[in-house]
This record gives structure tokens, sequence and C-alpha cells, in this order.
């Protein structure tokens, strides 16, 4: 008589949203495996609704706590298109190392405390810290580096509060950059070694077609500004 078993998993934490996952078993052989990847509705929209234009930035930096910046500069980029302010020059030099730093510390921690330990076979990086303590001791720097930097020029490395629309609400000195540069060397020391170590990954042998959409804010606002209505660009990847 076969026998069938369902392994339900409702909530995955180790991957960007949430995941759930049901495998269904006969016979002691894998039959059917579902894996989904939802977003949990956050209600932001709703939270702007009557708030003042300058909340704005502050409010969506809280969107998420290891990518706050790309939620950030989206609204403050949508406040100053609406309110016809430029950032251009030096402040916006300092947008461009803001968002440096994040993508500094979310590569590590994705890289090394979310996928790598999926890769080799752990099951998490404190698993893989006992075998490999120096990887992961070089990731956690890295990490701390990308931190150190939102510090400075955000004014704290979780949803930070020094952007505001049309520029800063304090620009950092040279004297609180200029610390900076040599961990920031090291990073890149430790991003090259990351590099050599993830192409040794055994990577799944798997493509997926799908369209990407976007919407061009600026060229939307040139086509309005000329008569047209807004359009929208798309790309297709394979």
């Amino acid at each position: 008589m076969a026998t069938t078993r369902t392994v339900k998993v409702d909530y995955l934490a180790r991957v960007e949203g949430e995941g759930a996952l049901k495998v269904t078993v006969r016979d002691g052989e894998v039959r059917k495996a579902e894996l989904r990847i939802f977003e949990p509705p956050r209600f932001f929209e709703a939270f702007l609704r009557g708030r003042a234009h300058l909340e704005v930035p502050d409010i969506t930096a809280r969107i998420c706590g290891i990518c706050p910046v790309a939620y950030q500069m989206s609204s403050v980029t949508a406040m100053e298109m609406a309110c016809g302010v430029e950032v251009d020059g030096q402040l916006r030099a300092l947008r461009r190392l803001l968002y440096c730093g994040e993508w500094i510390e979310s590569h590590a921690l994705h890289v090394f405390m979310l996928h790598a330990p999926d890769f080799l076979g752990y099951p998490s990086a404190i698993e893989l810290a006992r075998d490999a303590p120096d990887v992961v001791a070089s990731a956690l720097e890295m990490k701390k580096i990308g931190n150190e930097l939102m510090t400075v020029v955000g004014g704290r490395e979780v949803h930070p509060i020094n952007v505001k629309v049309g520029g800063w609400y304090r620009a950092p000195r040279k004297g609180e950059l200029a610390p900076l540069v040599p961990k920031l060397e090291r990073a890149r020391e430790i991003a090259l070694e990351a590099v050599r170590i993830t192409s040794g990954f055994d990577f799944p042998d798997y493509e997926q077609d799908y369209e990407l959409v976007a919407l061009d804010l600026q060229a939307s606002t040139r086509s309005t500004a000329a008569g047209y209505s807004p359009g929208w660009s798309s790309a297709t990847s394979s």
C-alpha cells in the first residue's frame, strides 16, 4: 500500500521577503516540491497619507532594515521631482557613497550569512564559522565597514536619518570621512577574495524566462512636458 507524506513549511526566513515550502513524498520518493516566495503587505502607502513631504524619506526607510537606502532614495527622488528640485555635485556624490555603504553591508550579509551556508551544506553561518572561521570573520569585518560608512554619511547604520528632500540635514566633514579610506581599501580586498570563494560554488543549471518592466520617471516627466503621455520602458531577460 502506497504511503504519502506532505511536508509543509509556511515560513522560510533566509530569502528575500518570505518563503513557503511544500513537499509531497510517496513511498520514500519526492513526487512534488513547491517553493513560494512572497512579500507580505507593508501598508506604507497608507502610512504616507496626510504626512508632510519631508517625512516621506524617513518613513519609507523603515520598509527594510537591510536595504533602507533603496527605499529612502526612491522616495526622496520622487519628492524632489515633484518639487522641481535637482540635487547634483558633491551632495549627489554623498548619496552615492551612502548607497555604497548599503551595498557593502547588504551583500556581505546575503553572500556569507544567508547563501554560503546553503551552497556549502551548513544549516547556518554559525556552523560554517566552526570550519571556516577566517571566512566568516572577514565577512563580518566587511559588513561592519559598510555599516560604518552608512553611519558617517547617513547618521546611523540602520534606517539612515540624514537624508532630506533637497540634500542633507548635515554633510559629513572631511575629518569624518578620511578614516574610512583604509577601511574601504580593506573591504575591497575582502570583496575580491569573496569573488574567488563564491566562483567555486556549484550553482544549479537553471534558467527562467521573465520580463523586467520599469517606469522611467525622468523620461515620463520630459514626455509629459512635451505633450506626450508617460510611457513604459521594458527589458526582457532570458
